[in-house]
């Protein structure tokens, strides 16, 4: 299982989570105008995934209306 985070900073999420919890970076796929198509961060065996908002596949961050938990 890895789970999927969708950050309106990106860029900045993938910082803090490594600054604060020890994640590294594995994968970094920079998009346009800033933002983070897909990243993969790691802990220990643990893997992370973290990407900006793809309103286009129904992913939003979490201060977006729709943002939160999806199925």
């Amino acid at each position: 299982i890895h789970p999927c985070l969708t950050y309106d900073d990106a860029p900045a999420a993938i910082e803090w989570l490594g600054r604060a919890f020890g994640f590294e970076q594995r994968l970094v796929v920079p998009g346009p105008n800033g933002t983070v198509i897909h990243s993969e961060l790691s802990l220990g065996t643990g893997v992370i995934m973290v990407s900006s908002p793809k309103p286009a596949d129904g992913r939003f961050g979490p201060r977006h209306p729709q943002g939160g938990a999806s199925a």
